[in-house]
């Protein structure tokens, strides 16, 4: 059996959490949850919402579990990036968003932060 040849410049980490993809007035333009995550950006699998297209800026508010004794068990982590491609599915799309911020991958796979 050929080998396929892995054309990803950046190695994926499975990062499951509700994401919530905003545009640059606010608007709400998918709700969904994470599906990976990787130094240069993040997929989002979610139904519905309001039409994205390619380059369009959005706003990126992920949900994430803490592991602290005290406090809230869960922090939102929001970054800027830009829609890198769209894939629709029936009723579901995937999302592919590039992150703007140096190294976010680190930030949101380290439950203590």
């Amino acid at each position: 059996m050929p080998r396929l040849l892995e054309r990803r410049r950046h190695k994926r980490e499975s990062l499951t959490c509700p994401v919530v993809l905003k545009d640059q007035s606010g608007r709400t333009v998918l709700k969904g949850r994470a599906a990976d995550v990787s130094p240069g950006g993040i997929r989002v699998i979610g139904e519905g919402g309001l039409p994205l297209h390619e380059g369009q800026p959005v706003w990126v508010e992920l949900t994430l579990p803490t592991v602290r004794g005290t406090g809230p068990r869960t922090r939102i982590v929001k970054l800027h990036g830009e829609v890198r491609r769209v894939s629709v599915m029936g009723e579901w799309r995937s999302v592919i968003v590039v992150i703007f911020e140096n190294d976010f991958s680190n930030r949101l796979l380290d439950p203590t932060l």
